[in-house]
């Protein structure tokens, strides 16, 4: 195969993991992030430290895979980005560590200032971790200050931009709502109740639409929009990817104001799988994009390593996928099951 062709292949299997990952990043994420607003006894909260404890570390698998992958096939672009944005990327590590740590040690001491203590930062540090994903791919989909020579004109501030926050609130909200519905179809007794019940009377739902809405439409604040891609300036059909990303988070907004956990879970994932295919599609054939001038921005053709090297890493990965998915789905299976109030 051509070089361009590797480099594509290569583009497709690094979106499809950040999207596997942050999918399910958001219901653990989110049913974390809820425990405190929703449990009302120490029964509650185990129930929800069940749920949310049991898979994120199959789920951290896909992070790493993005990034190694980044590295391995596109190094100039995992220079260029992790230079960029260590702060970021140590920020994110603290969150994924503080999360771990925490869920797992909660009930490790029989102190009531030990519990209080890790159960907010099983909090803050879940709400930390998917607030500073959904600006880091904003930004990505928005582009990055990056001149005609190959360098960023500003620090990683730049990244408090109207997409950016708006991003990390959608990212945020969404989790939320996948979280609420997560907890509803896992668990028994009335945390599911309170969860589906407090996404609505906090607005949480209404809040996800409306940043959604800005999120996308700061895509189009510069002549650099993500809309204006070699793919989406080709053919109107991709278009109908954003179209039913809305259509999707309509849905999920109209099932939370209805209260069905089920359908807010199952809607609240598809509405940020399209909007994260929208973005991908979007940025494509760009890894780095450029949002002072499309042109500036570092391609999969610019970033490409040999073919060889490509090869290698394409016979890694269908060789180890599989083995994930299986795990994954072994996990899902066996493990997800309704959690009853004072199960041990």
């Amino acid at each position: 195969m051509s070089s361009a062709t590797l480099a594509s292949i290569a583009f497709i299997i690094i979106s499809f993991s950040w999207i596997v990952y942050i999918v399910q990043e958001m219901f653990i994420t989110g049913s974390s992030a809820l425990n405190m607003v929703v449990s009302e006894n120490e029964a509650e909260r185990k129930q929800i430290q069940v749920i949310s404890g049991i898979h994120f570390d199959g789920i951290e698998v896909w992070l790493l895979v993005s990034i190694v992958l980044t590295l391995g096939v596109f190094p100039m672009v995992f220079a260029e980005t992790f230079t960029y944005l260590y702060v970021i990327f140590f920020l994110l590590l603290y969150a994924i560590i503080a999360r771990g740590v925490s869920i797992e040690v909660i009930y490790k001491m029989d102190s009531k200032k030990w519990i209080k203590a890790m159960v907010l930062t099983w909090t803050v540090s879940s709400a930390l971790l998917i607030f500073i994903l959904g600006v880091y791919i904003s930004n990505i989909f928005y582009g990055f200050p990056l001149d005609s020579s190959g360098e960023m004109t500003s620090s990683y501030f730049s990244l408090i931009n109207i997409t950016g926050i708006f991003g990390g609130i959608f990212f945020l909200s969404s989790a939320l709502v996948a979280g609420a519905g997560w907890i509803k179809i896992n668990t028994t007794g009335n945390v599911g109740d309170k969860a589906v019940k407090a996404v609505k009377k906090y607005g949480v739902i209404y809040i996800m639409f409306f940043s959604l809405m800005i999120t996308v439409m700061g895509f189009n604040n510069t002549d650099a929009s993500i809309y204006i891609g070699e793919l989406f300036s080709k053919s109107f059909i991709f278009f109908s990817l954003p179209a039913m990303t809305f259509v999707f988070a309509l849905i999920t907004l109209y099932s939370g104001f209805k209260e069905k956990g089920k359908r807010l879970f199952i809607f609240g994932l598809l509405t940020m799988a399209f909007f994260l295919i929208t973005g991908f599609v979007g940025i494509y054939p760009y890894m780095v994009p450029s949002n002072i001038l499309l042109s500036n921005g570092i391609t999969i053709y610019d970033a490409v390593v040999s073919n060889k090297a490509v090869n290698v890493v394409l016979i890694v990965v269908l060789v180890f996928y599989p083995i994930i998915f299986l795990y994954q789905g072994w996990k899902y299976k066996n493990f997800t099951k309704k959690v009853n109030l004072n199960d041990e």
